[in-house]
């Protein structure tokens, strides 16, 4: 193959993925009807019931972090959480959850909109506060490998784990376009206003099971060329 023949070919390439559509999808509340994280953390803490006590001591530095942050009052609970437990076993719970539990929260018409996504050739993203790996575990054992899937970070410190970055609101844009260059999409899936930035100047947004308050602001936020879809939860 020629130099030039490998220019035409990269340059192909590239305008075929520049005609894809990016279909982007949230996860908690979407295609699944629970905070995962949270779900699998109150499950960790209740099977260790000394683990409830030491998260229970945390609460009053969580407060002063609330001065910081939300985020970092998040971060002192996690850090309570996990301290102890190493980097490894904390994975393999992870993963045994959305192998064996998870499974039981999905919803099954919203997956099987982003298997019709996938299937018709469009680019398809999951955008969630949870962990990756969890998103990543499930959307595998539903035969959907490869997404291009961001979500919240985990980092150790101090012998725990505390959030790197927590993957909510305007960060979901930038994990995007930093991890993936994603910075356009055609159409978005989502249950909250929190998404607000991945729905602004988005053409077609479907909701899942939104509040009425999500409905109404979702609403005064679209333009009159943004197509709304409201789909029942799970």
């Amino acid at each position: 193959m020629t130099s030039a023949q490998r220019t035409d070919e990269a340059c192909s390439r590239a305008a075929g993925e520049n005609t894809r559509a990016t279909i982007v999808f949230d996860f908690d509340g979407t295609l699944v009807s629970r905070d995962s994280f949270f779900d699998f953390s109150l499950r960790f803490c209740l099977q260790r019931p000394a683990r409830i006590l030491f998260v229970a001591l945390s609460a009053p530095w969580a407060l002063l972090a609330t001065l910081r942050s939300v985020d970092a009052a998040l971060s002192v609970f996690l850090w309570a959480m996990t301290f102890g437990v190493s980097t490894r076993q904390f994975v393999e719970l992870l993963r045994s959850y959305a192998r064996e539990v998870l499974p039981g929260a999905v919803n099954e018409a919203i997956w099987e909109e982003l298997r019709a996504h996938h299937g018709a050739g469009n680019r398809v993203a999951i955008a969630t506060g949870s962990l990756p790996l969890l998103v990543r575990e499930l959307s595998t054992a539903r035969g959907l490998p490869g997404l291009a899937i961001v979500g919240s970070r985990l980092r150790r410190k101090w012998g725990g784990l505390v959030a790197e970055t927590h993957c909510t609101g305007p960060t979901k844009v930038h994990e995007l376009e930093r991890r993936f260059g994603i910075t356009r999409w055609s159409a978005v899936y989502t249950n909250s206003f929190a998404d607000r930035a991945l729905m602004l100047g988005t053409p077609d947004i479907t909701l899942v099971g939104p509040s009425r308050s999500t409905l109404l602001r979702t609403r005064r936020l679209i333009g009159p060329g943004t197509t709304l879809r409201v789909l029942p939860a799970r």
